[in-house]
């Protein structure tokens, strides 16, 4: 492989040590509270090597952030304009089997009290998703029931997340839905 093949290879595997670090020392304290030397420490790597690719641990933070982010949206696209059909999405089952295969990191960015900018981020990009592809998803009323559903949905993940991830993911995926396709039915 080349040199530039190898260097993205060592700049993926730099920040995926970094992310780790992260997510787990969110386990235990919040943000704020997390140096760069203990991140540094914990990863594996220089300080300069953390500063070479972060200006601080909040732009660590708001990259991972940004990839969890992107995944959701990714995701939306094969949940959201599946409302009307019976079965349930396989991306929605892929959304709880991701969760449940990555709890760290679902701890660590939805908070410990589930009221992260994190969240809120989350709860805002998909409910401007949905309100793209509802027929008058606009109006007070279905901005009411669309908010309906993703609070919802948000707080049987929480829900499921405080019962160690019980019952499997595909069967939460199925509660879900039936909850989404109730609500969608008085858009």
């Amino acid at each position: 492989m080349n040199a530039k093949g190898d260097a993205n290879r060592s700049v993926r595997s730099t920040k995926k040590k970094l992310y780790h670090a992260l997510i787990q020392l969110l386990q235990e304290k919040d943000l704020r509270e997390i140096t760069v030397r203990e991140l540094t420490e914990l990863a594996g790597i220089s300080r300069g090597t953390f500063y070479f690719h972060y200006a601080d641990i909040y732009a660590l933070m708001e990259q991972l952030e940004a990839s969890q982010l992107e995944g959701l949206c990714s995701l939306l696209d094969g949940i959201v304009p599946n409302a009307s059909q019976e079965e349930v999405p396989y991306a929605l089952v892929a959304l709880f089997r991701y969760m449940e295969e990555n709890a760290e990191v679902c701890r660590a960015l939805y908070g410990k009290s589930w009221e992260s900018p994190f969240l809120h981020n989350a709860k805002e990009v998909v409910l401007r998703r949905c309100m793209g592809e509802f027929p008058h998803g606009t109006s007070e009323r279905n901005r009411y029931l669309l908010s309906f559903i993703v609070d919802g949905c948000f707080g049987t993940i929480q829900q499921w997340q405080q019962a160690g991830y019980a019952p499997p993911a595909p069967e939460m995926a199925e509660t879900a839905w039936k909850a989404i396709r109730a609500v969608k039915r008085l858009l």
